[in-house]
């Protein structure tokens, strides 16, 4: 079993799958990042070219995940959009690289996806791919993948944060915890067919 990881960062939301066994390639273009088990230092656009080039050779993934930048979409008061509108100016978020993240998505056809983003993303998601399917704690998540099971104490699940200081303080913020990558990878494994119902 194979996952791809786009926008990877730290590797939290397949960090479940690695410990499981599964084939795991996480994209990142932080060269900071580098040291990060399973990561490929290259920037998401010219990966694309290379899948497009290469997409015959390829083993394809089983499952997508993808965490564009969120930067764009936070409704945090220092975010570019909140300082835009206290300015008065009108702000566009950037969503190129969600885009890409779709196109990579269909382009290898994985049984299951998710795209991961802030509550924030929801208003300029929703044109692309529609409502969200989840909340988790202040992950929210879209895609075709079977439920993660949620309890309660999801709505504990805090980000991490860092000093401002820290220049990979963006990632430590986003990292996706280990109960998400242990919830998706749960729910894939207890999918069963029909005929695995019946009998």
């Amino acid at each position: 079993m194979r996952i791809l990881d786009l926008c990877s960062g730290l590797g939290g939301a397949s960090e479940a799958f690695v410990l499981a066994g599964w084939e795991v390639l996480r994209i990142e273009n932080n060269p900071l990042l580098e040291g990060v088990e399973h990561t490929f230092i290259i920037d998401i656009f010219k990966f694309e070219e290379w899948l497009i080039e290469n997409l015959d050779a390829i083993a394809k993934p089983d499952v997508i995940w993808a965490s564009p930048p969120c930067r764009d979409f936070s409704t945090a008061y220092a975010a570019p959009g909140p300082t835009a509108s206290r300015a008065g100016v009108v702000f566009k978020p950037d969503m190129s690289i969600l885009l890409c993240c779709m196109r990579i998505i269909d382009l290898l056809k994985p049984t299951w996806w998710v795209v991961e983003n802030v509550n924030g993303a929801q208003r300029h998601f929703h044109p692309v791919i529609g409502e969200y399917a989840q909340k988790l704690g202040p992950f929210l998540l879209w895609g075709n993948y079977p439920r993660i099971n949620s309890c309660q104490g999801w709505a504990n699940i805090k980000k991490q944060d860092a000093w401002s200081t820290n220049p990979l303080r963006p990632n430590i913020r986003a990292y996706v915890p280990i109960e998400i990558s242990q919830g998706l990878l749960n729910a894939i494994a207890n999918q069963k067919t029909l005929t695995e119902w019946i009998t």
